[in-house]
This record gives structure tokens, sequence and C-alpha cells, in this order.
């Protein structure tokens, strides 16, 4: 995506001079550059890596509208505003977003983001004040600040620590607690003086007041509705189609995989994409001949054929910290998980195909595969009958009369019970962390009330800031192609937390009901496979002792709780786990974005 930069001036200043500081803060987002003034509003906008400008800035009925993205649903927001078709279609029929926008918010107000679909962050002013949001799930970030000269929001910290003339220092605090996963919705950037737009958040600035407002409330929805069975079918049919249409251009690729995720995706997308350009949609996977135990080409093989779409296969050659200090420059954080140079090497096989879309079947477990805390979900709430079939299911598969009872105690358990509980195994249990690692900092003791451990495992794809998402989306703009993730779209997840839980999970097979929805669309072998993909073979081929000693060995700064001495020993002797290399892996990115200072 391209990048946006908004600038209200409380000092009447030439507020043009500060916006276009901070969108040449971002050169490798594009070349071509928009720029408006209205009143003590300035936008920018940068576009230019992709094959269609998914950055604007225009101004219309005294709003500027500053966009980056995709807006999903702009035929439906323009058919509720006119009608009769009249008003916004722009250039070549296409729809004018920002006049769409500002139409929408002199219709809608603040409630305008929670009416719109797809992958955004945005600003509207008229001038006085601004209101800028970002899309429900978190794709696309959003960095502001207020201080004595104004409030400024950017689609990367750089740019916001650009506008406001501050050196560029990191957070020391922020990247200690991104390395140990101790993160929230309202955790700052890493660069000092930086803060993060919540996901499905607005922030207004007006009057110098800033102030923050939740749009969207997916709790709300949990268990919200009853269906018959067959209108499960109906629903989730009508809405994997409406995600998959809405994110099709005609010039798409499936990163296609062995599981059901991506597969899924691919019997909604294979038809519409040959009806919509008039040719086969094309599916790239990462093949491992040299590892079994990771290797789908089998699966791949089957699903291209049922499909009746091209493979193209491809056996990674990058390295998960190739160019790495190029990675953190660009992303202003370090992040945990996420291979940069890794997805950028599928993301240029995909444009080398002809692709400027990638679809995948990322997050799909967030939308229906949350298995958890369903008995004590159950037993809390007097739903007797889930609850005996669940046990019983259980018995069937060889539990004990003992380990049920277990299970219905830890079910019931008291809040804290189980919190005392989790610390002391926090301390005891040898697989969590590695040796070198203080296990009392990397401890998790978070234990939700009872009442709440199902409720928020269901809603646990909406916590936290989501960093890796933003490093990944600046890798994708960067290599000129986006990734889409159908499986999160708005409507269809709505759907899926609405579903009660014993409809959601109709017994203990991972993903039961999603396995039932697609029989007959995805073959028989996928659904019914029992083997799993296992990264781990892979993962240890690719250990490269040589970087990790040359980030690890003597870094500048050190993070609280790391035994830099003890890792340097096993560095040296190249006798790592993979416990070891995970922790590695995630240190190695934190060291090498503070080695800038």
């Amino acid at each position: 995506m391209g990048a946006i930069a908004v600038f209200l001036s409380a000092l009447h200043d030439d507020p043009g001079v500060v916006a276009t500081r901070m969108i040449d803060a971002a050169p490798h987002r594009g070349t071509e550059v928009q720029t408006l003034v209205l009143g003590r509003c300035a936008m920018a906008a940068r576009t230019g890596n992709h094959a269609e400008p998914d950055a604007w800035v225009g101004v219309h009925d005294g709003l500027a509208v500053a966009f980056t993205g995709s807006l999903d649903n702009a035929v439906d927001l323009a058919r509720d505003l006119w009608p009769d078709g009249s008003g916004h279609a722009a250039a070549g029929g296409s729809i004018d977003i920002a006049k769409l926008l500002a139409a929408g918010f002199h219709r809608f107000g603040a409630e305008l983001p929670a009416r719109m679909r797809g992958v955004f962050a945005a600003g509207i002013s008229d001038g006085r004040s601004v209101l800028c949001f970002r899309d429900h799930i978190g794709y696309r970030p959003l960095f502001f600040r207020e201080d004595a000269s104004g409030f400024m929001a950017a689609s990367e910290a750089k740019q916001v620590v650009a506008g406001a003339s501050l050196p560029r220092q990191p957070d020391l605090d922020v990247v200690e607690r991104i390395f140990y996963r101790d993160v929230d919705d309202e955790m700052p950037a890493s660069l000092v003086g930086v803060r993060r737009l919540p996901k499905s958040t607005t922030v207004r600035s007006e009057e110098g007041a800033t102030t923050l407002s939740r749009y969207w409330q997916p709790e709300a929805l949990l268990e919200s509705a009853t269906y018959r069975q067959a209108e499960i079918a109906e629903h989730f049919t009508r809405l994997m189609d409406q995600a998959v249409s809405r994110v099709l251009t005609g010039r798409d690729a499936i990163s296609l995989s062995g599981g059901i995720d991506s597969p899924a995706i691919a019997a909604f997308a294979a038809p519409r994409h040959r009806a919509m350009a008039g040719r086969e949609l094309q599916a790239i996977s990462a093949v491992y001949p040299r590892y079994p135990s990771v290797d789908e080409s089998r699966y791949v093989e089957i699903l291209a054929r049922a499909f009746s779409i091209p493979l193209h296969t491809y056996e990674l050659s990058a390295n998960a910290l190739d160019d790495i200090e190029r990675w953190v420059g660009l992303a202003d954080t370090p992040w945990p998980g996420a291979a940069l140079a890794q997805y950028e090497e599928s993301y240029v096989h995909a444009r080398n195909l002809g692709a400027r879309r990638v679809l995948t079947g990322e997050h799909a477990e967030f939308v229906a595969a949350m298995q958890w805390y369903t008995l004590e979900h159950y037993l809390l709430r007097g739903r007797w009958s889930p609850a005996r079939r669940e046990l019983a299911e259980r018995r069937t598969r060889g539990w004990t009369w003992w380990a049920l009872t277990r299970l219905v105690i830890r079910s019931l358990m008291p809040h804290r019970v189980m919190a005392a509980r989790n610390s002391i195994g926090a301390r005891t249990r040898p697989a969590v962390v590695p040796d070198w690692i203080d296990r009392r900092r990397a401890a998790d003791t978070d234990v939700p009330r009872v009442r709440d451990r199902w409720r928020r495992s269901q809603l646990v794809g909406f916590i936290g800031p989501g960093i890796s998402l933003e490093a990944e989306e600046v890798c994708q703009d960067v290599s000129g192609v986006v990734s889409r993730k159908p499986w999160t779209d708005v409507d269809l997840w709505e759907f899926f937390l609405s579903i009660p839980a014993e409809q959601k999970f109709p017994d203990l097979r991972p993903k039961g009901l999603v396995r039932d929805l697609l029989r007959g669309r995805v073959p028989d072998e996928i659904l019914d496979r029992r083997d799993k993909t296992v990264f781990d073979e892979a993962h240890m081929a690719e250990v490269d002792y040589a970087a990790l000693r040359r980030l690890l060995g003597a870094p500048k700064h050190r993070l609280g709780g790391v035994d830099y001495g003890r890792l340097a020993t096993l560095l040296e002797s190249e006798r790592f786990t993979t416990l070891d290399y995970r922790w590695a892996r995630n240190l190695a990115v934190a060291q090498a974005f503070l080695a800038q200072w």
C-alpha cells in the first residue's frame, strides 16, 4: 500500500511544509506524490509501487480526505449514498474514493469507518479539525502525535518523527516488550514520541484536544444468533464468496498450502477469477523436497488439479535474517515471528507471474479454530447437553474417568488458583523458554477470569497491536504486491463470532465445522488428512550461526533478562535447539533494530 500523511497545525503556520516533510520520509512507498491544504490542515499521499494507485488525497464538499489501502465495499457505499448512480464516478467510470468518503462523512459522521470494509487508513478534515482511523482488523497501520505544533498522523512512525522534527530514537522499553511479547493495543511505536492508533479506532483532533474512540465492538457479537444447520451452510457460502470476490482484481495469485485454510479460498476464488479475467487464478507454493516433514507437494498438486489452476512451486532460497538491517530500518520496529526476506521472495515470485495481489489462508485459525475452554464455557452456563457430548467424545477417544474428572475440575478452577498454578508452572516447565532467558521475565501469568476464558479465546485475533502485520505491510509495498486474507473479511468473521459454541465446534476435530462446510468443494484427501506439517526440520536447517553471532555477539544495547554470555557459548558451539533458534531469531531482529543507534 502507499502512504499518507496528515498534519493539523496549531500555530497557523503553513501546514503544507510539515506534510511534505512527512511524506518525503517514506520514499520507498512510491514515486507519485499528491498534496493539498485546506485551512489549517495539510494532507499528502505517496504511491506508485503497484499497478493501480493505492493512496489518494482530495477535497470535496468542504472536506479534505487522505486514504490508503483498499475499500472493498466502495460500490455498496456509493449505492447507499447515491441511489440514482450519480455523483461518485471518477475518470474511466471508477469510484472516486475521496469523494465517496467525503459524502459518507457528511452522512454518517464518525460512524463511517464502521460501514467500511477492507484494509485501509484514512484522515478526513474540514480544515479546523481532523478525524483519522484505520481498518477493523488493523492490517493498515496509522501512527500519530499531538504536540504544541499540532496534530500529525501517518502510515509510518518515521513520518511522524520527521513531521515533529524529533531525533529518531528507539524506545528501549517498547523493544524489550516486543521481544517478550508483552504487548497490548495501547503500546506506543518503537520510536520515541510516536503513538500507535489501535485497530478499529478513530482519533479526533480539535482545538488542541485528542480523543480516541472504538468504532467496532466484536465482543458484542459472540453467540448473538441462532441458526439451523442449513442456515450456517448458506451463510458461510454467501459470505465466503463475498469475501473472496471483494479482494479479486483479475491479476491475482493464491499462496497454496496443504491445509484447509488456503484451499478454502482457492475453491471460491478459482471460478470467480476465471469468470472475471478470462484466465485461471495462479497458485504459488513453497516446497521442501529435502525435508519430508515439511513438504506438502503431494497435497498442493492434488489441489491444483481439483481447481484446474496452474501451480508454480519454488524452494525457499532466502534466509529469515537476510537483509535484516534494511527491513528493520524500513519497518521502524522489530517484530516477532515474521521473516520478511522470505515473504519478499514469495511476493517476487507472484509478481513475476503477473500477479499484483496474493490471496492467503492466513489467520483463519482466529476465525474458526480457537477451540479452547469449551467445556468450562458449557458447564459455567448450564449448557449440559454440549458438555455431556464433549465428555463422551473424549471418553470415546480413550480418556480415563480420572482424566475427565481432572478436566472438569480444571475447567471450574477459580481465577486465583489458576493464576497461581500458571505462575508456578512458568517457573518449573522446562520447555517454555531457553535457559539463557530469565523465565520470570518471559512468564505469561495473565490468566483471564473463569467466565472470561472462552470469550477471550474467541477474541484473541483482536488482541494486541499487530506489530508483525505492520512490518509485513511495508514488505508488501516495497515488493509491489498486496497480500489479502479473505478469512478475516469483517462480515465473514462477524458471522463466525455469532455462531453458538456448540455449533461452531460440533466435535473435537480441529476446524470440524469448516471441514463439514467445505465438503464437496475441497478434495476429501485434504479435509480428511491426518498427518501434520511440522516446520522444525526446515527451520533448523536454515539457522545462520554466522549472522546470529554478528548480531548477538557484542550488541551495543542489551535487553534485560537475556544471558548474553550463555547465548554466545551456544552460538559458538552451534548446538541450538528449535526453542533456542526461535528466541534467538526474534532477539536478532530486536538487536538489528537497536544497532541503528
